[in-house]
C-alpha cells in the first residue's frame, strides 16, 4: 500500500521524523521515499516490524519507480540499503539517487594583463623579509600597453533531475563597463589598450588611465613607496625611507627625508634633509627651499631659495641659491654657479666646479688615477719591454685627458657669482684650473678663468646668462686694441 503524505505520523510504535514524500507499508515494514521539490535527490527511510517479511531489492526498485525516480540511482547504495533492510535494520534518510543541478555561468569580468609595479612581500613562511615600505598595488602602464581583456559571461551548464527532466543552464551577467579617457578598445571591444602613460583606475564602472597620482597627505606606511608612469603630487611630507619614482615630474608640498627621489621631469619640493642617504635624480629642473646632506644628479637647473649645505650636486644646468649660502660639499654645474654667499665664516671646505660636464669630471678623475698608477708601475719595473708598453698606455691616457679638457659644449659657462661674500677655504675649479680661496672676498663679484694672464679673474658681477668665454673675448680685444 502506498500513501502520499505531507507529514508522516507514528509507525512501528516510534515517532518518525516528519517528512514529505510517499509512504509504502507492508506487513513486515514501512518505507518512506523522500524527494525534495527540486527533484535532485531521493532519500529513503526504513522501519522493520516484528512480524512479516523484510523488503527485497526488487521491491525497493519498484517503490522508487512508483515514486517517479528514473535516473541517477546509486546502485551500490541501493544494494547496501536492501541488505541492511533485509537484516531488519532501521534506516533513516539514506541517499539512493542524485540528480545534477544546473550551474550559473561566471559573470563577465576584467582580466588584467599588467601587474602591480610593486607589492609588499608576504612570504613569511619562506623566510622572506617583509618590506612594509613597498605596498603599492596600482597598475602602471605606458602607451600601447595591453591593460586588460574583457572576458564574456559563461553560459553555465544544464542539469538533470532524478525524474528525467532537464534543468536549463543559467548564463552569467554581462560586464557593465564604460571606457574612459586614455584607453581604446580593440578586437571588437574585448581588448583594452593604454593611450597614455599613467595608472589604471576603475571607479563607478568606468576604467581609465590617469596621468596624475595625488597623495592627499604624507607618503608613509599607509601609502608606501611610489613608482608611477606619470606626474606625482604629494600634499604632505615624504617620510624617511619612502621612495618616489615618476616619469613626468613631481611636486611635493612638504619636506623630504632620507629617501630616493627620481623623475624624468621637473621636481619641486620644500626641502630635503637627506642625512647623507637621500638622493635625487632629475631629468628636468629642481626647485626647492633648501637641500641638506644629499646627493643630487640633475639634467636641468638646480634652483634653491635658501641654502645648500653639505651636498654633492652634479648638474648639466646651473646651480642658483637665491637668498642664502652654498656651504660644505661638492658642486659641479656645467652652466655656472651663483649664490649670495659661498663657503662659511667657519671656513667649511666647499668645492665648486663650473663649465664642465660632471660625467667628464668623473672620467677625468678616473683617468688621472690610472695615470698616477701608470707612473708608479714605470718606476718599479726593470723590463724595457714592459716600460715601453706602460709608456704607450700613458700616452693613450694623456690623449684621453686632453680630449676631455679641450671638448666644447654650447651649454658650458665656467663662471661663479658670489653676490655678497666669498669665504676662504673654498676650492674653485673650471675643469682645467683649480684655485683655493685663501682669504675672504666681498661681493658682488664674478669669478672666471683668466685666459690671458693665468689663474682666476675676479671682476664685477654679471649675470650667468653672460658667458665667461664672451667676457674673456672682450678682455682679449681690449688688450689688443
Amino acid at each position: 500500500m502506498a500513501t502520499d503524505v505531507s507529514e508522516s505520523g507514528t509507525a512501528g510504535g516510534s515517532e518518525q521524523e516528519r517528512i514529505a514524500g510517499k509512504e509504502f507499508k507492508k506487513l513486515g515494514y514501512s518505507l518512506f521515499v523522500q524527494i525534495p521539490g527540486n527533484n535532485l535527490e531521493c532519500r529513503c527511510s526504513y522501519v522493520p516490524y516484528a512480524q512479516g517479511s523484510m523488503i527485497t531489492l526488487d521491491e525497493l526498485r519498484g517503490y522508487l519507480v512508483q515514486s517517479g525516480v528514473k535516473e541517477g540511482i546509486d546502485e551500490d547504495a541501493l544494494k547496501d540499503f536492501a541488505v541492511q533492510a533485509s537484516a531488519g535494520k532501521e534506516l533513516s534518510k539514506v541517499l539512493l539517487a542524485s540528480g545534477v543541478a544546473s550551474t550559473v555561468g561566471a559573470d563577465g569580468r576584467l582580466e588584467y594583463c599588467v601587474q602591480p609595479s610593486s607589492t609588499a612581500q608576504d612570504d613569511v613562511d619562506g623566510g622572506a623579509a617583509i618590506d612594509m615600505h613597498q605596498v603599492q598595488t596600482f597598475l602602471n602602464v605606458v602607451p600601447n600597453d595591453e591593460i586588460a581583456r574583457i572576458i564574456p559571461p559563461e553560459p553555465g551548464s544544464a542539469g538533470r533531475t532524478i525524474t528525467g527532466q532537464t534543468l536549463p543552464a543559467q548564463p552569467g551577467k554581462e560586464l557593465k563597463l564604460k571606457i574612459g579617457k586614455n584607453i581604446r578598445s580593440e578586437k571588437n571591444g574585448a581588448l583594452l589598450i593604454a593611450e597614455a602613460a599613467g595608472r589604471v583606475c576603475l571607479a563607478s564602472g568606468e576604467i581609465s588611465v590617469e596621468e596624475e597620482y595625488v597623495v592627499s597627505g604624507d607618503v608613509d606606511f599607509r601609502v608606501g613607496s611610489i613608482i608611477f608612469n606619470g606626474f606625482v603630487e604629494v600634499r604632505g611630507d615624504v617620510l624617511n625611507d619612502f621612495n618616489i619614482t615618476s616619469t613626468k615630474g613631481m611636486r611635493i608640498n612638504g619636506n623630504i627625508g632620507a629617501c630616493a627621489i627620481q623623475s624624468d621631469g621637473d621636481i619641486s619640493f620644500c626641502g630635503m634633509d637627506g642625512q647623507e642617504k637621500g638622493t635625487i635624480v632629475c631629468g628636468g629642473t629642481i626647485r626647492a627651499n633648501f637641500l641638506h646632506e644629499c646627493l643630487v644628479t640633475c639634467t636641468g637647473d638646480v634652483i634653491v631659495d635658501v641654502e645648500l649645505h653639505n651636498c654633492t650636486i652634479k648638474t648639466l644646468g646651473k646651480i642658483i641659491v637665491n637668498k642664502g649660502a652654498i656651504s660644505g660639499g661638492y658642486y659641479t654645474a656645467l652652466g655656472g654657479i651663483e649664490a649670495r654667499k659661498i663657503g662659511s665664516p667657519a671656513s667649511v671646505r666647499t668645492k665648486l666646479t663650473v663649465g664642465m660636464d660632471y660625467r667628464d669630471a668623473e672620467e677625468l678623475e678616473r683617468l688621472f688615477a690610472e695615470l698616477e698608477q701608470n707612473q708608479k708601475q714605470i718606476g718599479m719595473t726593470q723590463s724595457l719591454q714592459e716600460i715601453g708598453e706602460l709608456r704607450q698606455i700613458r700616452a693613450a691616457l694623456t690623449d684621453s685627458i686632453y680630449a676631455i679638457r679641450t671638448k666644447t659644449d654650447p651649454r658650458a659657462n665656467p663662471k661663479i657669482n658670489a653676490r655678497a661674500v666669498l669665504y676662504d677655504n673654498v676650492l674653485l675649479s673650471t675643469g682645467t684650473l683649480n684655485e683655493e680661496v685663501k682669504e675672504q672676498k666681498e661681493g658682488p663679484l664674478s669669478i672666471i678663468e683668466n685666459t690671458i694672464e693665468g689663474g682666476l679673474r675676479y671682476m664685477s658681477m654679471t649675470s650667468l646668462d653672460v658667458k665667461a668665454s664672451d667676457i674673456e673675448m672682450a678682455f682679449a680685444r681690449e688688450q689688443k686694441g
